[in-house]
């Protein structure tokens, strides 16, 4: 376990405020988190932008990765948020590109020492299957790779340790959620997810980057069911 760096995404704590936020990172026992434009917007000019970074600091949280954020062919806009992943300490920023922005993109990275990682989000997404984001980054920097959500993997009719293998080092951060084929998202490791596998494929391409659970249920209390997922995946890692 302690090879991967595992938190939570923030979208999850969605009815709490920020300091609620923090509150259900301590609760699930997590000290990284990926936040999102729930909690605060990503601009580094925002006025409560020292007050959400000394919180951070004082609390003892990471924010290793920020997003969804959209990126595109405005180059101002894109560079605004590099460089507020840059004064809050963000090595990745989780990102849907379009086609145009790519080359922006290529300098940003380089400039600031920063990913990004496409997300996928399931059927009828501008990324949906690996092969979509394969397609988009093939030419690109390798700083430019995945965030591969395993809940969305299996709504897209995939395997996500497969995904994870076809990406092989472009696998550059994890949405960790579960989901049944056909239904609804399921607390980790009791749906369709095969945890023992992706685990395994992660060791297989040398995974380094960050993990963040997703869970979208119980959206008022979803710390209890969340550690339940911790622990299945705690359980798979010491399996792997």
């Amino acid at each position: 376990m302690s090879e991967y760096r595992i938190g939570a995404q923030s979208f999850s704590f969605r009815e709490f405020d920020f300091e609620g936020s923090i509150r259900c990172a301590k609760e699930l026992g997590v000290t990284c988190m990926e936040y999102c434009n729930v909690h605060f917007p990503p601009d580094a000019g925002h006025e409560g932008f020292a007050n959400i970074k000394a919180r951070l600091e004082a609390e003892g949280i990471q924010t290793l990765c920020f997003g969804v954020e959209a990126f595109t062919g405005d180059a101002a806009v894109n560079r605004t948020k590099f460089e507020f992943a840059k004064a809050l300490g963000i090595g990745v920023l989780t990102a849907d590109c379009t086609p145009d922005s790519f080359d922006n993109l290529d300098d940003l990275v380089a400039e600031f020492d920063i990913k990004i990682a496409i997300h996928n989000h399931g059927p009828g997404a501008r990324y949906d299957k690996a092969a979509d984001t394969l397609d988009a980054i093939r030419s690109h920097s390798r700083m430019i790779g995945a965030c591969v959500d395993t809940g969305h993997v299996i709504r897209s009719g995939e395997c996500p340790h497969e995904v994870i293998q076809q990406l092989g080092p472009r696998t550059l951060s994890l949405h960790l959620k579960d989901w049944t084929p056909g239904g609804d998202e399921e607390i980790l490791g009791e749906g369709a997810l095969d945890m023992l596998a992706v685990a395994r494929a992660l060791k297989a391409v040398q995974f380094c980057g960050p993990i963040m659970m997703e869970y979208e249920n119980s959206p008022q209390n979803p710390v209890p069911e969340m550690k339940i997922g911790l622990e299945n995946w705690r359980s798979a890692c010491e399996k792997a």
